[in-house]
């Protein structure tokens, strides 16, 4: 019940943040990179675009602490060039098992846009969630991802006041690691609305998830949805560019 309480008083603030911003909405997922609500895509920040933010995720998505521990997620994302991102997090558990986890789970991604979206051409990048997995020591790479996804845009009106995107994906498990997202097929559709809110649906290559997006003067993005349609997560990030 406490759960779809946050998600009501999100929805709130949503509606009244369309009365406040009227710019296009950006895109951190709820783990930090751009993306849907959960899954990556071939979208990009603009570059020199610094957002640091923070997300609270359910359980269900939380594979080292036995899916039993709910976690807070610091995290932050910079777009160096117009075609290269590089992001960090940290995963702390709410309440572990054990006296302390340190610091919290660390990663470490990098993702590369091989092509721009132009014209009937979609835009195509590359994803490695978790660098520590290409130096070995599967027993440290909890959030491992390897992925290439392709994006593709469609405005339905010409103001772009109604933005629909596609997104597709295809994940692997060749790095060794105690747990893998995205593997195999996975992708999803937004809708961006008056440029400032994005409803998402999305299949995470094993799990369906939607959610919400919304701007708020020009510089916070507010991120809140259901994994599974079951589960809320959410989060907030502030962004600028250097």
């Amino acid at each position: 019940m406490r759960k779809k309480n946050r998600f009501i008083i999100f929805l709130l603030v949503s509606c009244y943040s369309l009365l406040v911003s009227g710019s296009l909405s950006h895109a951190q997922t709820i783990e930090g990179t751009t993306g849907l609500f959960f899954i990556p895509t071939a979208d990009m920040q603009q570059d020199r675009q610094l957002t640091v933010g923070a997300s609270y995720i359910d359980r269900s998505l939380i594979s080292f602490s036995g899916y039993q521990r709910d976690a807070v997620t610091p995290f932050f994302s910079f777009n160096y060039l117009p075609f290269i991102e590089i992001s960090g997090k940290i995963t702390r558990l709410i309440n572990p098992n054990h006296e302390t986890q340190g610091i919290g789970d660390r990663t470490i991604s990098l993702r590369v846009r091989l092509l721009s979206e132009s014209g009937y051409y979609p835009s195509v990048l590359a994803g490695l969630h978790d660098l520590a997995g290409v130096y070995g020591g599967s027993e440290a790479v909890r959030n491992s991802a390897l992925y290439l996804v392709v994006s593709k845009h469609v405005s339905l009106s010409q103001l772009d006041n109604f933005i629909v995107g596609i997104h597709a994906g295809f994940g692997s498990d060749r790095i060794q690691a105690q747990h893998h997202n995205f593997v195999g097929l996975f992708g999803g559709i937004s809708l961006k609305m008056f440029q400032n809110i994005e409803l998402m649906s999305e299949y995470d290559g094993t799990h369906s998830n939607g959610g919400i997006r919304i701007k708020l003067f020009n510089h916070i993005s507010l991120l809140g949805g259901f994994l599974r349609y079951k589960y809320f997560s959410g989060g907030a990030s502030v962004y600028w560019v250097l």
